[in-house]
């Protein structure tokens, strides 16, 4: 009974990091990126660009959430002697590390956009960071489909 209240606890937390991750990839990112795009003619740019920002934070701290909830569940697996499975545990830790990456380039992004305003929305340096954002949600949306994938 406890090893299935665990893999519901797991399942649950993943599918909000999956989940979560190709909403906003597919959904929200587009729709802001035509508004931002649309915005940079009438000086809504930084408005859309903030919301933009805040949005994914909400999300990579929802995701951290739930990544360090499967952190707590394969300790305990391990710890109760359920399952030694090291690699699923090393995948959880560095999906932490990835999503510790994001929330410290949204940081920048947010600082970056509150100090310049319009000058940082599609500057060089906001567009390097947004990639490098992209790259870790990739990161972290790979981790966790393996971690959905593979038995633990």
């Amino acid at each position: 009974m406890f090893m299935i209240i665990l893999q519901a606890i797991e399942n649950v937390a993943l599918a909000l990091i999956v989940g979560g991750a190709i909403v906003m990839a597919a959904g929200v990112r587009p729709l802001l990126s035509d508004k931002l795009a649309l915005g940079s003619d009438s000086g809504m740019a930084p408005t859309f660009e903030e919301i933009s920002i805040n949005a994914w934070n909400r999300y990579n701290r929802l995701a951290f959430a739930a990544a360090v909830l499967l952190l707590v569940v394969d300790m305990i697996r391990l710890l109760g002697q359920l399952s030694s499975v090291y690699w699923h545990m090393g995948l959880t830790l560095l999906m932490l590390v990835a999503l510790i990456g994001k929330l410290a380039v949204d940081k920048q992004l947010k600082l970056r956009l509150n100090t310049y305003a319009a000058a940082a929305v599609n500057s060089k340096e906001q567009n390097k960071d947004h990639r490098k954002v992209e790259r870790l949600t990739k990161l972290i949306l790979v981790i966790a489909v393996l971690l959905v994938i593979l038995p633990v």
